[in-house]
């Protein structure tokens, strides 16, 4: 298993659990019924979440007639990019041809505004050790 296929699972047991325990998450959700599939140009990665009536499911297949398709050109790449969590760097993914999109991309906003709520809490003590580790790291390369 690569680290785009963890990414994805993760992604799919988020938004599972921000189906039921966000109300702006939920209010996403509302009255919405479409199936997003994102993968590798190869296929050899691949994800797709449905969402229908409020409910998130995901299966790590291809879908027959996904509503929109965003295709990475690797998983490397995939976990960079979606990490960035920054529409410019699909922007410059798209420019370079790194990034392909089909189908309706108006659910491309939709998921930008999804991808808001995927990162989890990371209480405060924790973020202040990462940051010290990392000082540290650097310290001694």
């Amino acid at each position: 298993m690569n680290k785009f296929e963890l990414m994805l699972l993760f992604m799919a047991g988020r938004m599972q659990y921000l189906s039921h325990q966000n109300a702006e998450f939920m209010a996403l959700l509302h009255n919405r019924q479409f199936v997003i599939q994102l993968q590798t140009f190869d296929a050899a990665t691949v994800r797709y979440f449905s969402i229908k009536n409020r409910r998130i499911r995901s299966h790590g297949q291809m879908h027959p007639k996904p509503d929109f398709v965003l295709s990475f050109k690797d998983a490397d790449y995939a976990v960079k990019t979606l990490s960035k969590a920054n529409p410019m760097a699909f922007m410059k993914g798209m420019q370079a041809g790194d990034i392909k999109m089909e189908g309706d991309f108006g659910l491309l906003m939709w998921f930008n505004n999804a991808a808001k709520y995927l990162q989890p809490d990371v209480p405060r003590p924790v973020r202040q050790a990462v940051k010290w580790v990392k000082a540290k790291r650097q310290a001694l390369a």
